[in-house]
């Protein structure tokens, strides 16, 4: 079943990976790998919606130390992967490495999360709404 709260991120990464693949020779000729551009926005993509399912379902706990270790669960697994994903491309790519392909999937790092606490500041308040 679909989550409403997903919604927006599949918006952005939808316009993300389009935008990508129309300007890819624009990206191309400005220095940018289109192809890692496109795999970290996945990869950003992916993680987050982890990271949505795991606050979604803290914020339905009624146990507050549940709450917490799902909310900072999603936190981390998020920081970390992405983390680590940029770590491991660092190494693979050498010298060979798209510094501006990186920075711009950490700006979308950046946008997802925005989005990310958009959807769960959401979430709250319509909780709120509804046991008040």
């Amino acid at each position: 079943m679909f989550n409403k709260s997903l919604f927006p991120l599949v918006i952005v990464f939808l316009i993300a990976a389009g935008l990508i693949l129309v300007f890819r020779h624009f990206l191309q000729e400005h220095g940018f790998d289109w192809q890692v551009l496109s795999g970290g926005n996945l990869f950003v993509y992916l993680v987050t919606v982890v990271s949505v399912h795991l606050l979604n379902k803290g914020m339905d706990a009624t146990n507050t130390n549940a709450f917490l270790r799902n909310a900072y669960s999603g936190i981390l697994i998020k920081l970390f992967a992405c983390a680590a994903a940029a770590f491991i491309y660092i190494l693979a790519s050498g010298k060979n490495i798209n510094q501006p392909a990186l920075f711009a999937t950490m700006g979308l790092y950046l946008v997802y999360t925005f989005v990310e606490l958009s959807v769960i500041l959401k979430h709250s308040n319509a909780k709120k709404n509804v046991k008040n």
